[in-house]
């Protein structure tokens, strides 16, 4: 009997952790986190930067908005799993695009044993090299694009 309520408890855990995933994603939830503290968000309202999350494209055709891979594992480093990694293309009054690189975390244990501040330097750094390839190489680290992650503590343990 100890074994199926160990085994739903953790059930239980997961589908609360996927479900806090889903809700960080969502237009609204997301699209206040970016007008909150994206400094290149500050002339876009509210409305405006939830239709370019829900899937708005440029004058290209190219999507404003990409939910990223979540998962990042470099050798002998080790795996993570990012809850909500995202970059967005946000338009800048010159006419221009400004792309920030975002990671939003919530955790839902007070103290997990480790510094999330040094977590989210991990976190920070691995959006970094994310970028190695794709927006900047060793002959041209300028086109290198802000990262930025936000995480959510709660306060308390989650009586689950």
């Amino acid at each position: 009997m100890d074994g199926v309520i160990e085994n739903t408890s953790t059930d239980k855990i997961i589908m609360i952790d996927k479900l806090c995933k889903r809700i960080l994603g969502h237009p609204k939830v997301l699209g206040r986190i970016m007008k909150g503290f994206i400094k290149e968000a500050e002339n876009l309202s509210l409305e405006e930067i939830m239709e370019l999350i829900k899937g708005k494209k440029d004058h290209e055709g190219n999507y404003y908005f990409q939910r990223l891979n979540n998962v990042s594992d470099i050798p002998y480093h080790g795996k993570v799993e990012f809850d909500y990694f995202c970059c967005i293309n946000l338009p800048q009054k010159e006419g221009t695009t400004k792309r920030i690189y975002l990671d939003v975390e919530i955790q839902n244990v007070e103290n997990p044993g480790y510094s999330l501040v040094t977590r989210g330097q991990d976190y920070l750094s691995r959006m970094v090299i994310y970028q190695n390839g794709r927006e900047y190489d060793y002959r041209n680290y300028k086109n290198m694009k802000k990262t930025m992650s936000f995480s959510r503590q709660q306060k308390k343990e989650m009586n689950i």
